[in-house]
């Protein structure tokens, strides 16, 4: 399962790469690939380090895939909205709400799939590396990383794949908030529960072609980190261990990713 974790990570990184080269390349065949610098004199980077267009929308859609004890894919799809601005040419900060769905299944040992709907909010800090590396003032072009924190709020319900019953759920008028995935101990706060919260860790790189003065397209693979083991409604850890330190999972924590393509608008 690990193998197969590492390795769907990696080929979706590689499309990434891969599709950033292809326009690089097409990028440096135009006339205009590389922007003459504002110091006037050579096609240097400029001495200037403010954004001229600092502030940015962006708009996107995408397919999920899961990292956890239903692993088996099944991919969904998601849709999300960001803001932001450049602090500098090479720093930005940006705010994004996504919703979507995860799922996923496992039937030799759970003999289960899942549904999760789940909504995220983000904050990220984007590093231009583009910016950062080249000697020369970038074309239109763009390679970037980010990483950031955030909240997941999201609805699981796990089904058997014989006969389609609910088995496990994370939500119900008998819910209540609770340290632990199991039922130790006494809940905190009312029942009543629908939507979990968790926090997350969201990672990604993308690709960002400016093809027209205040537009740009965006190719996105964001991964994320929950701090929860239930995100699939299935929980690795041993019904026999209230504390959870043991597990028969090696996701002790769930993931998740998406990789999308997007439009920027700058401004």
């Amino acid at each position: 399962m690990q193998h197969r974790f590492t390795r769907n990570i990696m080929v979706r990184l590689l499309l990434t790469l891969v599709l950033y080269f292809f326009l690089h390349r097409i990028n440096a065949q135009a006339p205009s690939a590389r922007r003459w610098s504002s110091n006037g004199i050579s096609g240097l980077k400029s001495y200037n380090r403010k954004e001229k267009q600092p502030n940015f929308l962006v708009l996107r859609a995408g397919l999920t895939q899961f990292y956890g004890e239903l692993y088996e894919q099944d991919m969904h799809g998601m849709a999300g909205v960001g803001a932001g601005r450049w602090v500098n040419k090479n720093w930005a900060l940006k705010f994004e709400y996504t919703a979507g769905k995860l799922g996923g299944q496992e039937a030799s040992f759970f003999n289960t799939y899942f549904i999760n709907t789940y909504n995220t909010f983000e904050l990220h800090a984007q590093w231009d590396l583009t910016r950062q590396f080249s000697h020369f003032e970038p074309g239109d072009l763009h390679l970037n990383a980010y990483a950031g924190l955030g909240l997941m709020i999201f609805n699981a319900n796990a089904f058997d794949l014989t006969d389609g019953r609910m088995l496990r759920f994370t939500g119900s008028k008998l819910s209540a908030r609770n340290p632990l995935f199991l039922r130790w101990g006494k809940p905190r706060g009312a029942p009543g529960i629908r939507n979990t919260h968790e926090g997350i860790l969201p990672l990604g790189i993308c690709s960002e072609y400016h093809f027209l003065n205040h537009w740009k397209l965006i190719f996105d693979f964001r991964f994320y980190f929950i701090r929860t083991d239930k995100a699939d409604a299935t929980s690795g850890m041993r019904l026999s261990n209230p504390e959870e330190s043991e597990s028969y999972s090696d996701t002790p924590n769930d993931k998740f990713s998406y990789i999308s393509a997007g439009l920027g608008f700058q401004f």
